[in-house]
């Protein structure tokens, strides 16, 4: 087990980590335990538990935090609004695929509000997202374009039954992998070979969105001065 043993003074209400990542110290100013030995759960913890619990985590999905595979980005979104939600659609699953850029785009609906096109002499970015409200209340979604999303270089598209992804690899150009998600939702049968152009056609929209939004090639490197 390894435990710091500097000391620490309390956060106080607003304060912030003196180290952002990982964390340093509990906000009442104990040491973080870390390490072989430690056990999760208490706040004065944290630890990673490995490639193979997190394995069993994703189990039946690929993949880890950060890949653009469902085991890196599969997660339930639970939303409770008595006074919003249908009393016939409490406890409902629905299945359809969403993100968070379709967050803000609800919320505002929720509340019969709109995205400012400008803040000061800022122009706002136009929201990416969709209202979700139908589908919370049992009707369907339109969404004009397919879902899209990079991290650390691990790229994805979402559009119907079909998505895209392609994995990170230092100094390798992209490649990507196509799976069927209405027959192959665990992503065990890359079709990219068979369906060359559709490839190609989801691969064009994801770039599409890259240039829009701002997308940095990965890793992303400084800017000369």
């Amino acid at each position: 087990e390894k435990i710091r043993e500097k000391t620490y003074q309390p956060l106080g209400k607003d304060g912030l980590q003196p180290k952002i990542w990982p964390p340093m110290q509990t906000r009442d100013g104990r040491a973080v335990r870390t390490g072989p030995g430690v056990d999760a759960g208490p706040e004065d913890t944290y630890i990673g538990y490995g490639r193979g619990w997190a394995n069993v985590s994703n189990t039946p999905f690929r993949g880890y935090k950060h890949d653009a595979l469902e085991g890196g980005i599969s997660t339930p979104f639970i939303v409770r609004w008595p006074g919003g939600i249908p009393r016939e659609r409490r406890g409902a699953i629905d299945h359809t695929p969403a993100h968070l850029i379709d967050v803000l785009p609800t919320l505002l609906a929720a509340a019969g509000a709109s995205c400012p096109e400008r803040n000061g002499d800022t122009r706002v970015q136009p929201l990416e997202g969709i209202d979700l409200l139908p589908a919370l209340r049992g009707g369907a979604t339109a969404r004009a374009q397919p879902i899209c999303f990079e991290h650390h270089g691990n790229l994805g598209l979402r559009e119907g039954r079909w998505k895209i992804v392609s994995a990170y690899r230092k100094d390798q150009p992209i490649s990507w992998q196509l799976y069927d998600m209405q027959s192959d939702r665990s992503e065990l049968h890359d079709l990219a070979a068979a369906q060359p152009e559709r490839v190609r056609a989801l691969a064009t929209k994801w770039q599409a969105w890259a240039d829009r939004v701002g997308v940095q090639p990965w890793p992303i490197k400084p800017r000369a001065r």
